[in-house]
């Protein structure tokens, strides 16, 4: 007895009939890989971002506290101990122009020098980086330094403001002073840098705003003015003529 039914061959499977139920979970997992790893490309890209700027900000602000501090150096002198002043200003500069320039300033100091008994204290008081080269660590900064001079007892203190121009270059992660350059002359600050009125050919500043002082003593030179109440308080001039009695009153 034959069969109608064909025997197949049991290692044939007919692609049509019976799909590989690994594909979609293969494909599905391809997916996930793809979208991991444009993620880990977007965050790492913008991880790379933030560290960059936050690098950038850490040198900007070592060059500026560098600079305000190679600025107090460079302006704070005491002749007490103009050695150890001229080793302070040395640390804070590189370079042959620099560096020469205090060789030369330390060899030509006088003994008139040593003994004056002045010192100058140095305070930043404004300071800005103008220019920041990351790469070749390079900076350039303006700074105004307000300057305090003192003497011998005697002497009263000058106060007075420089402004500079300061290039720096990071060495070995100290920032220091290549080249300076002094922006316009030192100018005085405080209570000697009062506001100077007319000119007088005597010299004597007036100013026209100011009140009479009444405890000031006369000028006897200036003209008298007839509106001005007479003082009862004071004394007769031996020189002035006498007056002139009025005969026309009765007794």
């Amino acid at each position: 007895m034959t069969s109608n039914t064909e025997a197949r061959d049991p290692e044939f499977t007919d692609p049509e009939s019976k799909k590989n139920p690994a594909k979609p979970v293969l494909i599905g997992a391809s997916i996930v890989a793809v979208i991991a790893l444009a993620a880990s490309v977007w965050f790492g890209i913008g991880w790379k971002s933030a560290a960059t700027d936050q690098n950038i900000a850490d040198v900007r602000d070592s060059a500026l506290a560098g600079a305000q501090q190679a600025a107090i150096n460079l302006s704070s002198v005491d002749s007490a101990n103009l050695d150890g002043s001229l080793d302070t200003m040395m640390s804070s500069v590189t370079g042959d122009e620099m560096t020469n320039y205090l060789d030369e300033t330390r060899s030509s100091i006088s003994d008139e020098q040593r003994n004056s008994g002045r010192k100058i204290t140095a305070e930043v008081i404004g300071s800005s980086l103008t220019e920041l080269n990351v790469d070749d660590k390079t900076a350039t900064a303006v700074l105004i330094v307000a300057n305090l001079t003192t003497g011998p007892d005697d002497t009263a203190p000058e106060r007075s403001r420089a402004v500079m121009r300061m290039f720096l270059q990071d060495v070995d992660g100290t920032w220091k002073v290549n080249k300076l350059l002094p922006v316009g002359d030192r100018a005085p600050i405080g209570d000697d840098n009062a506001r100077v009125y007319n000119q007088p050919a005597d010299g004597t500043a007036t100013d026209p705003n100011a009140t009479a002082d009444p405890s000031a003593p006369a000028d006897p030179s200036a003209p008298a003015d007839p509106s001005a109440p007479a003082d009862p308080n004071a004394t007769a001039d031996p020189s002035a003529p006498a007056a002139v009695p009025d005969t026309s009153a009765g007794p």
